[in-house]
């Protein structure tokens, strides 16, 4: 299934990540590949599926555009959000230290392989 193939991909080429997950903004996950077992990616993609559901809002009220990327970072983990519909997105969870360039342009090249999946 493509789901996978992207997973494993982004999980395989990007340098300190902990986990990837595809998920819709009602909180399912489509797929995940986990790295670090204690990595909870769903419920990262859980709690912040209703934050890109306020950016979106937010934009839409300032005409600013489609959102297309959100980018979180912590104490102990950086978060990568990226659109694939109005209703799907792909999160990754990164080590700070991690090279997220890496992580963030390997997101966007699947973007579009995803995107055809939901259409």
């Amino acid at each position: 299934m493509i789901f996978d193939e992207v997973l494993n991909e982004i999980a395989q080429r990007s340098d300190g990540l902990q986990g990837v997950v595809i998920m819709g903004m009602d909180g399912i996950a489509i797929g995940e590949h986990l790295v670090d077992p204690a990595c909870s990616i769903q419920t990262v993609g859980i709690e912040y599926a209703s934050a890109i559901k306020s950016i979106q809002r937010a934009s839409r009220s300032l005409a600013a555009g489609t959102v297309q990327e959100v980018f979180i970072s912590t104490q102990s983990s950086v978060f990568i959000l990226r659109l694939i519909t109005e209703e799907y997105f792909i999160a990754v969870a990164l080590a700070p230290d991690a090279n997220h360039g890496k992580a963030r342009y390997l997101m966007r090249l699947a973007v579009p392989r995803l995107a055809r999946e939901f259409s």
